[in-house]
């Protein structure tokens, strides 16, 4: 689970490798496993995770 600076949660999944992501504020979400990066915008405010 990743918790934006709004408060909403959610469990995402990397494509590529099926493993959960992370959030780093260095990085932002990717995935450790690969190292995928993923841009999202947050389903609870609209602003870029």
């Amino acid at each position: 689970m990743i918790q934006h600076e709004c408060g909403y949660e959610i469990d995402i999944r990397c494509k590529k490798c099926d493993k959960a992501l992370i959030y780093n504020e260095r990085l932002g979400i990717h995935c450790p496993s690969c190292g995928r990066e993923v841009t999202l915008l947050c389903h609870g405010c609209g602003k870029k995770w």
